[in-house]
């Protein structure tokens, strides 16, 4: 059985690999928001389903393409395959009268755009919003990278990408869908007219209209079983880009850990002495990590920022090495020390470069620890406190 030493010492370092990640991540997610990168992926994870990364596309044309895709379908017109002019306009159609819409130019046209433009974001009440917005979603050459995004307007970028949505529900998506190839079903579409219109989409929609035509095939004839693939072949694709966006966040949120390491001076080999030689600090880190938090969804980001700040302000209280203050050799009476012994840096006793090695692979387990993120070190956390209240096996009763 463990001794209750080693359990505190195990506790106390669980803790402060947990409330470091928890910190990290919660910077992480605040940089995230302020830069508005989950409404970037969204954007870029959209094209590349229906766009297959084609043409760019521009948001201040979304309703232009919405329009001018179903004023096409309701009218069955079908573009030629030859290569169209820079602005065509449906007026331009012998016998058809001109729909009430602006030209669009068919070598920028987007489904991306065309879908954005209609249910998508009226149902996220954006839609007066991204009318007006003049961002362009350029080729990004490979999947997976933070998408490159363009503005007329410069120093607005951050905030044009900020009111973009940073989630669409998969019914949205299909019931945009629907409403782009059949205008005005409102719902009670038929695989008839669904087919129709998917047939009729423009063939500048390279990507989408194949892609909607073997949806419509293995559907048959129930137009529910046609909504329910959209909605499937929109969540498979959105589970790619939730890796894609886990994998960009991992980088900031590894970037923002170095530098609270450092700030902070969290050293994982200077915090385990501590606990180790000192059973009073092991002690009462250990009281401070019962209470601990791993900032659950319910809970804002400020408000988990002011908690971890309050536990890791607890955790200094209590003793524990945090921060760049004298260290404890230093504190003595008559201690000759300098700035970096000081700081715990060199060592006043000599064999300062072995002291210096030891304080930067402190930092580095600490980096390290910050992989696994802050769910799997409380998760641990709470299992330790379980083993630590358990206590010793009872001895059996004599006979």
């Amino acid at each position: 059985m463990l001794s209750s030493g080693i359990i505190d010492l195990a506790i106390g370092l669980t803790f402060v690999f947990g409330v470091t990640a928890a910190l990290a991540s919660a910077v992480t997610e605040l940089i995230a928001r302020f830069i508005g990168l989950r409404g970037a992926y969204l954007l870029s994870g959209l094209r590349e389903l229906v766009d297959g990364g084609g043409a760019s596309t521009v948001l201040g044309q979304a309703g232009q393409d919405y329009q001018f895709v179903q004023g096409m379908i309701s009218r069955g017109l079908v573009p030629l395959a030859e290569p169209a002019p820079a602005e065509l306009s449906p007026a331009e159609v012998p016998g058809v009268p001109a729909p009430p819409i602006k030209p669009v130019s068919v070598s920028t046209l987007s489904a991306t755009g065309a879908l954005l433009g209609g249910p998508i974001l009226r149902s996220q009440g954006m839609a007066g919003q991204i009318s007006s917005r003049k961002l362009t979603l350029a080729a990004t050459g490979t999947t997976g990278r933070l998408p490159k995004m363009t503005s007329e307007k410069a120093g607005t970028l951050w905030s044009q990408r900020r009111s973009l949505p940073s989630y669409i529900p998969a019914r949205s998506f299909a019931e945009a869908v629907i409403d782009l190839v059949v205008p005005g079903a409102s719902g009670q579409a038929t695989m008839t007219d669904i087919q129709r219109g998917v047939n009729a989409l423009p063939q500048e929609l390279s990507a989408f209209k194949p892609s909607l035509q073997a949806l419509a095939k293995n559907a048959g004839e129930d137009a529910g079983k046609f909504r329910t693939s959209v909605e499937q072949w929109y969540d498979d694709h959105m589970d790619r880009v939730s890796g894609w966006y886990k994998r960009y966040a991992a980088k900031i949120t590894f970037a923002v850990g170095l530098i609270l390491v450092v700030l902070l001076n969290i050293n994982a080999l200077t915090i385990g002495r501590t606990l180790y030689n000192q059973s009073a600090v092991s002690t009462a880190i250990s009281a401070v990590a019962a209470k601990g938090t791993s900032c659950p969804a319910t809970e804002g980001q400020q408000e988990c920022l002011a908690n971890l700040q309050a536990q890791i302000s607890a955790a200094a209280t209590a003793g524990l090495p945090i921060g760049w203050g004298t260290v404890r050799d230093c504190a003595e009476p008559g201690a000759r020390c300098g700035w970096l012994d000081q700081r715990g840096i060199f060592s006043r006793h000599g064999n300062s470069g072995w002291q210096l090695a030891l304080v930067l692979a402190g930092f580095l387990i600490m980096i390290i620890a910050l992989i696994p993120g802050a769910q799997f070190w409380f998760g641990l956390l709470s299992k330790l406190g379980t083993l630590r209240s358990s206590g010793p096996k009872p001895a059996p009763a004599g006979s």
